[in-house]
């Protein structure tokens, strides 16, 4: 099978970023996160969804592997809610050679399709085969190595599992570094609230905090990209795509993207403000699952901006309700509050993914 070439990125790119001069208005996060890598730390970028936070882990860790020969492994654990899913997906992601060497573990290894070209493995461990013990001595082996846990705050089951492996590895293997990206939830909530006296960790992370741009850097993130692509615009195009889409960098590279394709504003921003609530609206959706549907009032209420006054008035108890906002504000960073007390959605995205929040479950 030949080889596939390798594609050119373009300025916008709906692919995560590889290298330090794809990315816009980074410069600060990835100096610091060559530096923690240089000084041996467990990394933790955050922030929330599309503000570019792969991006980042990925650019940065690939320039620290190319000046200090290292590699670079992302593992992708979107929609991995065990430890023992968790396992399985990193050691497909690691060299043939460490799953020979553990193979007590492992009851297959196929390969499939890979995205890029070329073949990928899963692995599958055999039932009775401790997750822990399996990851911890695969990792042990693995040199050299920058390990990217993707989306890691869905992990749920097997947390303190999950932890002592790594911290174990993170004691015993120099090294391999560690960044995980996500939320402040699940596996990186414990990293943080853990003490040095915890076992069940290595060290603290260096934390990365990624907010929405500014609106200078958005415009000039949207105009710098249709000048190098030669697309032709007018100022108030711009003021209006962040207007409707606000800063945070998907939701503007994905609008980059249509206008590129179509030439023409208005349709371009049409599709790309669909698609953002879409997706928005998905996460919504996701964080309400199991709630009661007061917490639905709670949501399509703080599209207008709502006051706990407010908010209790729904009906919904005082613990869901915090508990909710705690999930909106300090976890997926979603939610702000103002000096007067009012939570609001910031983004302008989430405003109109909440505004379209059913009361009803499963109804449109």
């Amino acid at each position: 099978m030949p080889r596939s070439k390798r594609r050119t990125p373009l300025f916008f790119d709906q692919r995560p970023r590889t290298l330090p001069e794809q990315l816009f208005g980074r410069e600060e996060e990835v100096e610091k996160l060559f530096r923690a890598l240089e000084a041996g730390s467990w990394v933790a970028v955050l922030g929330p969804r599309m503000v570019g936070k792969t991006s980042l882990a990925l650019a940065g860790a690939n320039e620290f592997a190319r000046k200090k020969d290292y590699n670079v492994v992302l593992v992708d654990l979107r929609d991995t809610e065990t430890f023992r899913e968790a396992t399985e997906k990193i050691l497909s992601r690691l060299p043939r050679s460490v799953l020979n060497s553990i193979s007590e573990y492992i009851s297959r290894i196929s390969e499939v399709s890979a995205t890029k070209g070329g073949l990928g493995l899963t692995v599958k461990l055999k039932k009775s085969a401790p997750a822990r013990r399996a990851l911890s001595d695969a990792l042990f082996r693995v040199r050299d190595t920058i390990l990217i846990l993707d989306e890691v705050q869905g992990i749920q089951q097997g947390v303190p599992h999950f932890l002592k492996a790594l911290g174990a590895v993170f004691n015993e293997n120099p090294s391999l570094q560690i960044i995980f990206t996500g939320s402040y939830s699940g596996v990186v909530r414990r990293l943080f609230e853990a003490t040095y006296s915890d076992e069940s960790y290595g060290r603290p992370p260096i934390s990365i905090m990624l907010s929405p741009w500014k609106e200078p850097v958005a415009e000039d993130f949207l105009r710098t990209g249709f000048e190098k692509l030669g697309v032709p615009y007018e100022e108030w195009e711009i003021r209006d795509a962040i207007r409707n889409l606000g800063t945070l960098p998907g939701w503007l590279n994905l609008y980059g993207v249509k206008r590129y394709v179509e030439r023409n504003h208005e349709r371009a921003l049409k599709m790309a403000v669909r698609d953002a609530v879409k997706e928005a609206k998905s996460e919504l959706e996701n964080i309400l699952r199991g709630r009661s549907p007061k917490a639905r009032e709670v949501v399509r209420l703080l599209a207008f901006g709502a006051s706990w006054s407010d908010l209790i008035k729904t009906g919904i108890s005082e613990d869901a309700l915090s508990r909710l906002l705690g999930i909106l504000t300090e976890e997926l960073f979603i939610l702000s509050k103002d000096e007067m007390g009012i939570y609001y959605f910031a983004d302008p995205v989430y405003r109109k993914a909440a505004m379209n929040i059913s009361l009803v479950v499963g109804s449109e």
